[in-house]
């Protein structure tokens, strides 16, 4: 494991509700890796095609901070039917006072849901068809995900995406579900659909 992964792997399992979700056998960490803020030329950053989004221009102490991506393999096999992404935000993706920007909790449903296709394959419950792009992302907002406008560096919320992919036949779309929680707070949940592109005429 890589030891940046490693590192955001004990920072979550130091907050006792997350750790909940970072106990057990089958957990498998996924590799993300992201470079130190700031320091993405002098590490060799990441490659052009990856998310430069989530990966690059929101690494911040102010925005996201702490990323790590899990799923439970048991028995070391496919299909896996869930991913877990677990973040630390800080006031910088705040909307209205207090309150992380809808905006924002949008992105994140987006790449929970990209981080749930990578593990689709050949053994998984729908194949990965060539790349995909979002056809829709509909989202019931439940809670407002509050923030500490004042609190900096210091203090960040901590929140877990699970995406979970629905079949449907004739596999056509890709859909999954996400659900985003914060201390076993609902805070939000969404459908993304997914399909290839056509080509151009």
């Amino acid at each position: 494991m890589d030891a940046r992964v490693a590192a955001e792997l004990e920072y979550f399992r130091t907050v006792p509700w997350c750790a909940k979700h970072l106990a057990g056998d089958d957990l498998q960490v996924l590799p993300i890796i992201r470079p130190s803020p700031g320091a993405a030329s002098a590490e060799g950053g990441t490659a052009p095609s990856s998310d430069q989004f989530f990966l690059k221009t929101l690494n911040t102490p102010e925005t996201i901070a702490h990323l790590l991506a899990t799923a439970e393999v048991r028995d070391g096999k496919q299909p896996i039917d869930e991913v877990k992404v677990f973040l630390a935000i800080g006031a910088g993706v705040m909307g209205f006072k207090g309150m992380a920007h809808g905006a924002f909790l949008a992105g994140i449903f987006d790449f929970a849901t990209i981080v749930k296709l990578g593990t689709e394959g050949a053994d998984a419950a729908v194949m990965k068809p060539p790349p995909v792009v979002t056809a829709s992302l509909n989202i019931r907002y439940r809670a407002p995900l509050r923030v500490d406008p004042e609190a900096g560096e210091l203090s960040h919320l901590r929140v877990v995406v699970r995406a979970k992919a629905r079949q449907e036949k004739p596999a056509k779309r890709l859909v999954f579900e996400a659900v985003m929680d914060c201390d076993g707070v609902v805070v939000a949940s969404a459908e993304a659909v997914y399909v290839e592109p056509r080509p151009r005429l």
